[in-house]
């Protein structure tokens, strides 16, 4: 009787790893293996989502007054409109806040994030919009109030992009996303009651750099603080390689000025380079980096006898919010708000409908 019960349980417990093998959307076929789009380090994501839709398909949840109220006002929040100008296809757009934030979601930070990370990157892409609005609009674009060339304005993916990046998982993060957005509608970082310069990167290396290092203009809330990074993440450590002659077509100089003068010729108080000497011309850090490629401003060179290997900590020009660093606070607890406060300081998240 005792083996029975077991292999019952054994056959139960067979039939509920198969289901939430099919519900995760892992393959069966020879041929779906083949085709898999999803990789499987996805699941934490895709699985509780797919889940807890079946669930709600076999028990009915009766609906909160609360929750609706809350929802509608959330969505009343984020209708306003922004004339967006889509670079990708060289037209210009008008959507409510609500897509628009969704949109600078997908395109500048993953989707795969802690959620309370996302919030933040949520209320800074809002934020940036609402400054634009009331600052003229892009300047690039003068129909519009922001663009989506993300090295001029803010990203945005349009919906083909989305497909590319996310494959079959796409319904799950766009679900992610919208959440983020919706939980934060109608937020903003305001100092002052203004909205603020809203500036932000991949990864900062451990410590955010000061705007005036990088911008050459002062903002009290956008000054250096320590920032939590996983010093074992794909964006803290980047080698980049050169030859002689071609960073010197880079940087419009002589092969022979690279060899015999090239050092860097200044830090910032954040670690960073802030200049380098070439002959008799000092070149902001800044630049070199745009003219290389680099990832960073935060590198050491070594010179052997055929090239330059910039060692590069960080991923941007590291001032503001460091969205891996972001992930780590969230990942430890910290809610959107505490994020927020901790990289542009003296702020506060305000509302407004």
């Amino acid at each position: 009787m005792k083996q029975t019960g077991g292999s019952v349980r054994l056959c139960a417990a067979v039939l509920a790893a198969a289901l939430i093998w099919r519900i995760m959307g892992a393959p069966l076929t020879r041929q779906d293996f083949v085709d898999l789009k999803i990789p499987m380090w996805q699941a934490r994501i895709l699985l509780p989502q797919r889940l807890g839709r079946v669930i709600a398909l076999w028990i009915a949840v009766p609906a909160q007054p609360a929750a609706a109220e809350a929802e509608q006002e959330t969505e009343k929040a984020d209708r306003q409109n922004v004339m967006v100008y889509l670079t990708q296809e060289d037209r210009l757009a008008q959507m409510t806040m609500a897509e628009y934030v969704q949109g600078v979601l997908a395109a500048e930070m993953p989707a795969q994030y802690h959620l309370e990370a996302l919030k933040a990157q949520a209320v800074a892409a809002r934020t940036r919009a609402l400054w634009q609005m009331q600052h003229g609009g892009c300047s690039v674009h003068p129909q519009a109030d922001i663009c989506t060339d993300s090295a001029h304005c803010q990203g945005y993916a349009l919906p083909e992009e989305k497909r590319k990046r996310w494959g079959a998982g796409g319904e799950a993060y766009e679900s992610r996303l919208r959440q983020a957005q919706q939980e934060t509608a109608g937020q903003w970082i305001a100092y002052e009651n203004e909205p603020i310069t809203v500036l932000y990167h991949a990864n900062s290396g451990g410590r955010t750099e000061d705007a005036q290092t990088v911008f050459a203009q002062a903002l009290p809330y956008l000054v250096s603080v320590e920032s939590d990074e996983d010093p074992n993440g794909r964006d803290f450590q980047q080698e980049t390689v050169f030859s002689y002659e071609e960073a010197a077509q880079k940087l419009d100089c002589t092969v022979q000025e690279l060899r015999r003068s090239f050092a860097v010729a200044g830090y910032t108080d954040s670690g960073r380079v802030s200049h380098v000497q070439i002959g008799e011309k000092q070149i902001p850090a800044a630049e070199l980096r745009r003219r290389l490629g680099l990832r960073s401003t935060w590198f050491t060179v070594v010179m052997n006898e055929e090239q330059l290997v910039f060692q590069q900590r960080g991923y941007g020009h590291g001032v503001g919010m460091s969205q891996s660093g972001a992930n780590r606070m969230a990942a430890s607890g910290a809610d959107y708000r505490q994020i927020l406060q901790h990289y542009y300081t003296g702020v506060e998240i305000v509302f407004s409908e």
